[in-house]
């Protein structure tokens, strides 16, 4: 049985109270059956399903984002679980999410005050070239969540890998079975050696993603089974922030589901492919919108379409508005001024 592996039987303390869990749960607007453990998180079913539907919930909520490392007093990412609670929980959120870092701790201390038993570890990315991954493994600058259900399955929850990132944890099981994403992708976990190992073991777990069920498979990233603590990421998060894509990219995802409700200003064309029905067993995960720079677009499960562009920092704040729903306050907004990745002002 998985869950013999942990030393302690019983599932480790949140950072977060119950009352923070419930309020959590309430946010995420899980299917109606869930309705009864948010007076009772505890009590919380411990299943696949439950679990990929909070997962699901958590990333259609919570968008995938690196603003403070551009709109925030000392671009620098704070990751202490009170913090991150409070950006995104407490009035005024404000529609804020977190990137990797962020959004996976918070995430992982709500399933701990779930009683879900749960670890973290570290990620090797792959270098890419325009997009596709077909590098290196670099060193630790990712993070996921590892989690042993009573049933003895283990699965890999990571909620935080932006537009690339699976819209369901994936199970560890060593069958490598492809998982429907959005669209005609397929993602898999398979469990081997990669390229630089000199050692047999251990062998890495291995995110891997195709565009069809007739491409071939490509790797991401590899994760071991691995602890991590928070002091670890502490010092991942310094150079996350500081020397890798989000010091020099504004980045903003966030993950659409079944009847959800977004505005489009400039291709109204794209609401009539979004699906208005409501309910069901299920958070259908139908698409994503994203920011990168000063461009928006969208994918509901084919191909990337850009929808809007900007050309100045009120632009960027109104567009992060209208497709994402966040919304800097005038401190955060001044942040960027001065900062080599604002948008000229527009001129009066």
């Amino acid at each position: 049985m998985a869950m013999d592996e942990f030393r302690d039987p019983e599932p480790q303390e949140s950072a977060y109270s119950d009352v923070e869990v419930a309020a959590w749960l309430q946010r995420i607007s899980l299917p109606t059956q869930y309705a009864q453990y948010i007076n009772s998180p505890s009590a919380f079913p411990k299943t696949e399903e439950s679990l990929r539907a909070l997962f699901r919930g958590q990333i259609t909520t919570f968008p995938y984002e690196n603003l403070s490392v551009h709109y925030s007093p000392t671009h620098k990412v704070d990751i202490k679980p009170r913090s991150l609670y409070s950006k995104m929980m407490e009035p005024p959120h404000n529609g804020r999410g977190g990137y990797c870092m962020e959004l996976s701790i918070f995430f992982h201390h709500m399933l701990r005050g779930l009683g879900f038993h749960v670890y973290m570890t570290g990620v090797r990315n792959r270098t890419r070239t325009e997009g596709v991954p077909q590098g290196e493994y670099q060193g630790w600058t990712h993070i996921n969540n590892i989690i042993h259900l009573p049933s003895g399955a283990k699965f890999s929850a990571d909620v935080a890998f932006g537009g690339d990132g699976p819209t369901s944890p994936l199970p560890m099981d060593g069958a490598g079975a492809a998982v429907q994403n959005l669209g005609p992708q397929q993602v898999r976990l398979v469990h081997d050696n990669i390229p630089k190992q000199r050692l047999r073991g251990p062998k890495l777990w291995i995110y891997q993603y195709r565009n069809g069920a007739d491409r071939e498979w490509n790797s991401f990233y590899s994760f071991a089974e691995l602890e991590f603590f928070q002091e670890d990421f502490e010092v991942q998060n310094w150079w996350t922030s500081v020397k890798t894509l989000h010091r020099w990219t504004v980045l903003v995802v966030r993950f659409l589901r079944q009847g959800e409700p977004v505005r489009f200003t400039e291709a109204e064309a794209w609401r009539a492919r979004v699906d208005q029905s409501t309910g069901g067993d299920e958070v259908q995960v139908v698409g994503k919108v994203m920011l990168v720079n000063d461009v928006v677009k969208v994918n509901m499960g084919g191909k990337t379409q850009i929808v809007h562009k900007v050309d100045s920092e009120e632009g960027r704040r109104q567009a992060l508005l209208d497709y994402f729903g966040i919304c800097l306050t005038e401190d955060e907004a001044k942040c960027i001024e001065g900062w080599d990745m604002a948008l000229q002002a527009s001129s009066s």
